[in-house]
């Protein structure tokens, strides 16, 4: 009897685990793959930060050349593809400085682009190069979730990102606001919004930051974001409908203390376009 009751506690013992394994929180098994997709992705676009800076710093007249290769403005720093992070084009005397500033932790993810972007101030010029006079630099990096993991309870996925961040408003969740960016005051009229491309139609939807202090992406990256190192009409604007990306947005250069963007042109891409409100 006793050798029964032994039996039949352990198998209880075992069912018991095997049902609360099967039960387990959704965040016990999504936290994990977004704080590991944010790190890694953030660990880039710091080295890609600083590599950038290290190389101004270091080696400007090279640094300049390259950057002036692109008549567009889209810049190449670093990317991952088939689990190889690399610089993308054979002249990119940047590169080499980014890769001195990847720590020892660092995993690359497919998928995790880093680009410089030289935009016009007014943005009103589709392209400019990076030597042209009143450009506005941002550093950009983004990384594509995968889809078994896309549709993740956000709240979930957002607090993981922010934990693995460092709680930065400057990374998370590629989002669409409900209307293009305008100039937001506070109650006493003091202008709030700082270094906001105006008109912009997407934000970094962050854990515990609202809308209206969230950082802007100016529609000109949006739309035109490489997604592939070889084939350069794959880019961000036709793919952000569908699928959701992580990302990481810096200001270089550009603007002075206080001073936005002025809403540019509209409907840059399909991605960027508001519907009418119905009725409208």
């Amino acid at each position: 009897m006793f050798f029964w009751m032994m039996l039949a506690s352990l198998m209880g013992i075992v069912m018991f685990g095997n049902l609360y394994e099967k039960t387990k929180p959704q965040e016990n098994f999504i936290a994990p793959v977004y704080q590991a997709m944010a790190l890694s992705m953030y660990q880039q676009h710091v080295s890609v930060e600083y590599g950038y800076m290290d190389a101004m710093r270091e080696n400007p007249t090279q640094t300049h050349t390259y950057l002036n290769t692109a008549p567009d403005g889209i810049v190449a720093l670093a990317t991952v593809e088939n689990d190889q992070i690399s610089g993308v084009n054979d002249g990119n005397t940047v590169f080499s400085y980014i890769q001195g500033r990847l720590p020892s932790t660092y995993k690359p993810q497919n998928g995790t682009r880093s680009y410089l972007f030289c935009i016009d101030k007014n943005q009103q010029a589709e392209y400019v190069s990076c030597n042209n006079s009143g450009v506005v630099r941002y550093i950009i990096t983004i990384r594509a979730i995968p889809p078994r993991y896309d549709g993740a309870d956000k709240m979930t996925a957002l607090r993981s990102i922010s934990d693995a961040t460092g709680n930065s408003r400057f990374v998370g969740m590629l989002q669409k606001a409900t209307g293009p960016l305008t100039e937001v005051s506070d109650s006493s009229g003091k202008i709030i919004t700082e270094h906001q491309p105006l008109g912009a139609s997407h934000f970094i939807l962050s854990s515990g930051v609202a809308p209206v202090n969230s950082v802007y992406i100016p529609d000109f990256i949006t739309c035109n974001m490489p997604l592939s190192n070889t084939n350069t009409s794959n880019v961000l604007g036709d793919s952000v409908g569908t699928n959701s990306y992580i990302i990481a947005l810096s200001l270089i250069s550009g603007l002075e203390p206080g001073e936005n963007l002025p809403a540019g042109a509209t409907d840059v891409c399909t991605a960027t376009t508001f519907l009418p409100p119905e009725g409208g």
